[in-house]
């Protein structure tokens, strides 16, 4: 296949060739000229394909349907609309296996530790001066996200940045027992744990901790 340089787009082929997109869309559906598709569906052109067809009209008539012009771009927008909402749904089916796979090995090395019998950890006080803030995730997108919103809204809130620990070793995570991923601990509290809590109910509960 060649270059990059060597694709054109529909609109650019059919300026090229001073003809409308939709007769140009006749020769590509008759089979006359060759089209190839990007990953989001869209139609490119080799340059030599379009010589090609300049060179050699085909016997077929291709009718110039502008009629139905309105009717393909609409087509085409669908088409758009459609793959741009599955790639969505694709990218939040991802997230979730991430979060769930986090979830898999908190949990066992939780389960491990329970069954060496690990003597629980000695209870840790509060940083002076306001709460421990402890976000677990070894890494998935959710744990990301539950991270960035509890520095956000923990310094919006007025609670010092240094409070707050990204906890990533699952052998630390399993001290909390088996949790699902991505959770959050405050003063040693296991607050949330699962699906992050949502922006108002993160602000309440931080609201909360910064008033005691």
């Amino acid at each position: 296949m060649g270059t990059d340089h060597d694709f054109i787009t529909l609109r650019e082929a059919a300026t090229e060739v001073r003809l409308s997109v939709s007769t140009l869309k006749r020769y590509i559906y008759l089979g006359h000229l060759r089209t190839y598709r990007t990953p989001g569906g869209r139609h490119r052109i080799r340059r030599s394909d379009l010589a090609a067809l300049l060179g050699a009209a085909p016997a077929t008539p291709v009718p110039d349907s502008t009629a139905l012009a309105p009717l393909e771009d609409f087509a085409e927008q669908v088409a758009d609309r459609v793959n741009r909402a599955l790639q969505r749904r694709v990218g939040r089916i991802e997230a979730d296996v991430e979060r769930l796979e986090c979830s898999l090995d908190a949990i066992t090395a939780a389960v491990r530790r329970a069954a060496a019998q690990t003597p629980e950890p000695a209870p840790r006080e509060a940083l002076p001066g306001g709460p421990e803030i402890k976000v677990l995730g070894p890494g998935c997108r959710a744990c990301d996200q539950l991270a960035a919103l509890v520095v956000e809204i923990a310094l919006a809130v007025g609670l010092e940045s240094d409070a707050i620990t990204r906890v990533r070793e699952v052998e630390e995570i399993a001290e909390y027992g088996p949790t699902p991923m991505p959770a959050l601990v405050i003063n040693n509290e296991l607050v949330a744990a699962g699906r992050p809590p949502t922006r108002s109910r993160l602000t309440k509960m931080l609201q909360r901790y910064r008033s005691n």
